[in-house]
């Protein structure tokens, strides 16, 4: 996996955040697309660290990893909250606009990064 590579799929991500939100204005279900696509997002970070710490004899949590896998489990709970029919509820809405919004500044971060440095090998 190369550098445009990694470019393209990360501009694709916010590509889907973008439709995700002008479909769910257009249709007036802007917090159900949003609960859709952050589940979606959450479950890919899930099995993206999984699957890195796999092959890993004795792993010791650092407090930010902690924070994070808090977070992203904390925003998981939320979207399907919302998608199981409690999508009106106020507070429900405010965690999964904030989750929505960390994971595109995520996204950004991501592709700011990888436009500024080139990597030789990526993983």
């Amino acid at each position: 996996m190369n550098d445009t590579t990694v470019n393209v799929v990360i501009v694709l991500i916010l590509i889907c955040h973008l439709a995700a939100l002008i479909l769910g204005y257009k249709m007036e279900k802007t917090t159900l697309f949003i609960s859709y696509l952050n589940a979606i997002v959450v479950v890919g970070i899930l099995i993206f660290w999984i699957n890195k710490n796999l092959n890993i004899q004795e792993h010791y949590f650092e407090f930010r990893e902690a924070c994070a896998l808090c977070v992203e489990a904390c925003i998981l709970i939320f979207a399907l909250y919302s998608i199981t029919g409690y999508s009106t509820n106020t507070y429900v809405k405010v965690i999964n606009y904030v989750g929505f919004g960390l994971h595109v500044l995520a996204t950004l971060g991501m592709l700011i990064f990888m436009s500024v440095f080139k990597m030789n090998k990526l993983f």
